[in-house]
């Protein structure tokens, strides 16, 4: 053992006997205080530490092992339950949406909007009583005394005719400059009112290309095909040329209905309905391009089998005659009511059962395969043979488009 060993190790052994004495001079003194310390002065002893008892798991503890033990099956079943919660809310909030048009402050109209259509057709008609019961001011453009009577007959005081003599330009500049005019000035909703301000909401074109000639090329004669092309497609056009003005001037959309399922598939015998909703299509597509450059919208609304209110009757010979109902026109309302108030509403609506898949097959799918899913067959080469009649009448496909 080397001295700085010797002298650490007795170093240490003088330290631990001078704590120990420290430690019992000081564990004497409190045996001291104690016996001279009353009974009630005296400190109470510290309570016993709990006894440590296995606490039974909870039910959200067993749901938590669960969970961490299957971890990709709670993962699917949050991602479902939150999706399917996200869908509810959204479409409750659909259905609670109020979509009015927007009044003064005295509670006047003040949105108008223009229809060019039929006023005698269903759908033009149904279109023009949805839009006064959403607070719009609707003037249908009508070329007879029989269209003016229709809509006297509807007894709806904001659903009005619209004299726009479309054969005559000269006459038809002037109705149109009164209707600007007209537009143009104050209203006052009743006598003392504030005067209030008219706009134009949009101009809607809804032709009614069902009930143009059906039948074989062949057989369907040049009067048939000049009564579409200038009825459906010109008439059209002209009305959208003599209402730009005012829809530049308001900044107002204009929307172009017409059936998809027909223009898309193009069956056999519907040359001049396929003609004519593949023109317009065109014409709207133009129409889109064109005024996109001034910062305003046009909106092609491809409509399927869309189901109008009618008898019950009716509505169950179109369901036997489908084998599936088509879809509540009131999806084609809201709508259009949105993008009539949407600031940038999209260029292509799908409305009505089968719209959107029949203008994915026509475009992307072979015809030939169109045609065997439509059921066709070849046709013997005869002369003779006549056009297949076809189950629906005029007036049953004015309702109901879809007919395929």
């Amino acid at each position: 053992m080397t001295d700085a060993q010797f002298f650490i190790d007795s170093a240490r052994q003088q330290y631990n006997d001078f704590a120990g004495g420290v430690e019992r001079h000081f564990e004497n003194v409190a045996t001291q205080l104690r016996d001279w310390l009353p009974e009630q002065m005296r400190p109470r002893p510290p309570p016993p530490p709990p006894s440590r008892t296995l606490i039974p798991a909870t039910y959200w503890n067993q749901v938590n092992r669960w969970v961490s033990r299957n971890t990709a099956l709670s993962a699917g079943i949050l991602a479902f339950v939150g999706t399917g919660a996200v869908l509810v809310f959204i479409q409750r909030s659909t259905h609670v949406k109020k979509r009015r048009a927007r009044k003064s402050n005295n509670g006047a109209r003040t949105e108008v909007v223009v229809l060019a259509g039929s006023p005698t057709s269903p759908l033009s008609t149904a279109i023009a009583m949805d839009l006064e019961r959403r607070g719009f001011i609707v003037y249908v453009i009508t070329s007879t005394r029989e269209d003016e009577e229709h809509l006297r007959k509807q007894l709806r005081p904001d659903v009005l005719p619209f004299d726009l003599d479309l054969i005559h330009p000269d006459k038809a500049e002037g109705q149109m400059q009164r209707f600007h005019h007209f537009l143009a000035r104050h209203h006052h909703a009743f006598d003392g009112a504030s005067a209030h301000r008219l706009t134009l909401a949009g101009v809607i074109l809804v032709p009614d290309i069902s009930s143009v000639a059906v039948g074989s090329i062949s057989q369907l004669s040049p009067e048939a095909w000049s009564t579409a092309l200038n009825a459906k497609i010109l008439h059209t056009i002209t009305v959208a040329q003599h209402m730009l003005p005012l829809v530049t001037e308001f900044k107002s959309k204009i929307l172009l209905l017409t059936p998809n399922v027909v223009s898309s598939l193009r069956p056999p015998y519907r040359a001049i309905e396929s003609t004519v909703s593949s023109a317009l299509g065109a014409f709207a597509a133009s129409l889109s391009s064109e005024l996109s450059l001034q910062g305003l919208h046009a909106c092609h609304f491809k409509l399927g089998n869309i189901e109008i209110a009618g008898s019950k009757q009716k509505r169950d010979e179109n369901k036997k005659a489908r084998g599936m109902p088509g879809t509540s026109i009131r999806k084609l309302h809201e709508a259009m009511f949105d993008a009539l108030h949407s600031s940038n509403p999209s260029r292509t609506w799908h409305v009505g059962r089968g719209s959107l898949i029949y203008d994915w097959i026509g475009s992307w799918v072979p015809s030939g395969v169109v045609g065997w899913m439509m059921g066709l067959q070849h046709a013997p080469r005869n002369e003779d043979q006549q056009t297949p009649e076809l189950e629906d009448s005029s007036s049953d496909r004015s309702i109901t488009w879809e007919k395929i």
